[in-house]
Formats: structure tokens, C-alpha cells, sequence
């Protein structure tokens, strides 16, 4: 099997507990400890059986301590909050990062589409007669087709 020191429930290392319990053992033998009570059940039967024999000092560890004492440290510990809150700034937006100014431009670029007629090339001229649809012509060909002689008016 394995040898005593990797089984402090064995006969006199009762102390191992102890010292894991009230925190006097070190941090590679508190693992070490902790490995064993994950791994077996007898392990934490004892691990309870030395925890209740200690439980009388426990309770006189829980009276001393001031846990008054240990709130106002942590309080002083944490960050002002409240200063910090009152220090936040609001940063003002500019003019033209308002989304206000985004639909007023959408707006007026619609109009100047509108009024400039660059809606009605889309559209086929037949003088309101229905066009047949085997001479229809497809709304992205009219779209590519009015932007490529719009962009060819716009060479020089």
C-alpha cells in the first residue's frame, strides 16, 4: 500500500489534521491534505472525527477574532466609490456624432435623389402602358447602367 506519510489518519499523525485545521501546516502540506480528502472516504471520516475534537478550540478562535475590526480594514481597503462616482464626467458629444445629424443628412439626400429625378431612370419609360415581361429589364442592370452613365457624365 502506501507508506504513512501519505495517510495522516494512521496512528499518531492525528497532529496533521490539527494543522490543517487551525492553519499551521504549509501550504505544499495543506495540498497534499487536500488531494487525500478528495480521494478517500476514510480520509474524511477522520478529517470530521479531528475536526470535532477541536471544535471547543474553534469556538474560542471565533470569540477572539474581531470581525469588526476585520470589516473596517477591508472597508478602508476598497476604493472610494462614492468619490469616484462624483467624479465621473459626461463627455459631450459633438454635433456631428448625434444621431440626429445622421437622419437630417438621410433626409436630405433622399430629397436631392428625389427631386433630381435619379429615382426615375430606374423606372422604365412607356408612358404608363404595361412593359411586357420578356421586355423587361431587371432592376439591377437599370441601376448599374444609371450609375455607370452617371459616373461617365461626371469624367471630364
Amino acid at each position: 500500500m502506501t507508506d504513512q506519510h501519505d495517510k495522516p489518519w494512521t496512528e499518531g499523525q492525528m497532529n496533521d489534521w490539527h494543522a490543517y485545521i487551525t492553519g499551521a501546516c504549509t501550504t505544499k502540506e495543506s495540498e497534499r491534505l487536500e488531494k487525500l480528502l478528495l480521494e478517500d472516504e476514510q480520509v474524511l471520516v477522520l478529517y470530521l472525527a479531528a475536526l470535532e475534537q477541536l471544535e471547543s478550540t474553534l469556538d474560542d478562535c471565533s470569540a477572539w477574532m474581531d470581525t469588526e475590526r476585520f470589516t473596517d480594514q477591508v472597508m478602508a481597503a476598497l476604493p472610494d466609490m462614492e468619490a469616484e462616482a462624483s467624479q465621473v464626467i459626461f463627455k459631450k458629444r459633438r454635433w456631428f456624432e448625434k444621431p440626429v445629424f445622421h437622419y437630417v443628412v438621410a433626409a436630405s439626400l433622399t430629397l436631392i435623389l428625389l427631386s433630381s429625378g435619379a429615382f426615375d431612370k430606374m423606372m422604365p419609360q412607356t408612358g404608363g402602358k404595361p412593359v411586357p415581361p420578356k421586355e423587361r429589364v431587371s432592376y439591377s442592370e437599370e441601376v448599374m447602367r444609371a450609375t455607370t452613365s452617371w459616373l461617365d457624365k461626371l469624367k471630364p
